[in-house]
């Protein structure tokens, strides 16, 4: 199994390392089962719901993992910057080439996509790569409906592409709950959609899927950021980017778009360095939750402290942010999640969107030029603009997850089945979890399910507070 971040793990011991020999498996369960003790400071990202603060770290000792970009010929090549007429057209042949190296080899994909556009975006280039080679694409979706429903932009994507839509109900998915206690090879499984989409995955693989596509990075990669539009000023186009800000749509508005999004950021570049430390300092604050135990504090304390020195000096150049992509923590947590997905699927999994050739394309662009049209996402949208059908194209909004977990927690038992999970007590001895501000905080979420939230706080705890349960003899 592979992907354009895959994972390769490493078991080294003493005498091992000594001899310069190590185990090596693309499955953590198979060198886990040869015997490994979990490590209470690398467990706690994985109760914080979050990446680790070394790029190899596993939460077991002695256990590291590498991160390969795939494939292993890819040069993330510079490429020259085209000019802002020519940039969606330019986006348009990375994300070909990308999607075509995803299912090199493969005859059926299916894209997981309830009918946002960075999905949708993969269904349609799926689309046209079967037409192109004699392949097939199908969509298999998670159906429910909410704030931000998916469903009408899912129906206008199937007509526009005449493509075969498979729907899951979330409550299919409640056999998968399983995976709480089990984990997913060997880590507690992170977020608690997890296992809605390993069902999505077995049900394309049930429809004759060689391979399942993703959208995940696909905010990170495409969304732009205002601040950029210091940067047309700094170019010499001050005026430009003023009139540009006050347009800019997508965005939460400040009062003054021209002071919080081009003034500002372009003063704050003057700033001397023990100033922008500070005011990181600031903004990091509390950043671990009133329930942690002294062993997580360390971790959020550790990771406070990475953060802040990754944001001293921004990414200025091409070369500068396509490097800042490939070490972003964030982007090895994706690989993780779909590395699980894959194990507890057994179907192939990608993200093409995690693809470094493509984030070399967009991170050799000028970052305005991500903000086409003056909007969130602009270039993006108008790179697919015959892809996908306008309604959909020209959508700000995204479909809240919440309904869809309700849905699956109350088919498997209701969130109230969780609440011995709420003791935190295996966590608790290993210093990551304080159990009775946790339990209050595990009884104001039962009590308001639709906590977005709760739900990205609270269930990376329930998850491996099970999971150590389950591996306990």
């Amino acid at each position: 199994m592979g992907g354009p971040a895959s994972l390769l793990f490493h078991r080294t011991d003493r005498a091992g390392d000594v001899a310069g020999q190590r185990e090596e498996s693309s499955s953590l369960e198979s060198l886990v089962d040869r015997g490994a003790a979990v490590d209470p400071r690398r467990l706690a990202a994985w109760v914080l719901g979050g990446p680790p603060n070394g790029a190899a770290e596993t939460p077991y000792v002695g256990i590291d993992v590498e991160h390969v970009a795939s494939p292993s010929a890819s040069r993330h090549r510079r490429l020259a910057s085209p000019s802002l007429a020519d940039a969606p057209a330019f986006l348009r042949r990375a994300l070909v080439d990308a999607v075509d190296v995803a299912l090199a080899g493969v005859r059926r994909v299916a894209v997981a996509t309830g009918g946002g556009l960075d999905s949708a975006v993969l269904l349609g280039l799926a689309t046209e790569w079967a037409r192109r080679t004699g392949g097939s694409a199908f969509a298999v979706s998670l159906d429910f409906g909410g704030p931000g429903d998916d469903r009408p932009h899912l129906a206008a994507l199937e007509r526009h592409l005449g493509c075969e839509v498979i729907r899951v109900r979330p409550e299919e998915a409640a056999p998968r709950m399983a995976l709480l206690g089990t984990g997913a090879d060997a880590a507690p499984i992170p977020f608690a959609s997890m296992p809605m989409e390993v069902e999505l995955c077995a049900r394309a693989r049930a429809h004759g899927a060689d391979r399942v596509l993703s959208g995940a990075g696909g905010d990170e990669l495409f969304g732009g950021s205002p601040h950029a539009l210091a940067d047309l000023a700094l170019r010499g186009h001050p005026l430009r980017a003023v009139r540009a800000a006050g347009r800019l749509t997508g965005f939460g508005r400040p009062r003054s778009p021209a002071w919080s999004w081009v003034a500002r950021p372009l003063l704050g570049r003057f700033l001397p360095t023990p100033v922008r430390a500070w005011r990181a300092r600031r903004g990091d604050r509390n950043a671990a939750p009133s329930w942690a135990g002294p062993v997580a504090r360390s971790f959020a304390d550790e990771a406070c402290r990475l953060s802040i020195a990754a944001r001293q000096r921004p990414p200025r150049t091409g070369r500068e942010r396509l490097a800042a992509t490939r070490g972003d923590p964030h982007r090895r947590f994706l690989a993780w999640g779909r590395h699980q997905e894959e194990q507890a699927s057994r179907v192939d999994c990608w993200d093409p969107y995690l693809d470094l050739d493509l984030a070399a394309a967009v991170t050799s662009l000028r970052q305005d030029y991500l903000l086409f049209g003056d909007r969130w996402r602009g270039l993006l949208r108008a790179a697919v603009r015959d892809l996908l059908p306008d309604s959909l194209r020209e959508r700000t909004d995204k479909a809240r997850f919440e309904p869809a977990l309700q849905r699956f927690t109350e088919a498997a038992g209701g969130l109230r089945a969780l609440l011995p999970l709420a003791s935190a007590r295996a966590l608790a001895s290993l210093g990551l979890v304080e159990p009775e501000p946790f339990g209050a905080a595990f009884e104001r979420f039962a009590s308001a399910p639709d906590d977005g939230l709760a739900w990205v706080a609270l269930w990376p705890v329930l998850a491996a507070e099970a999971f150590l349960r389950g591996r306990q003899p």
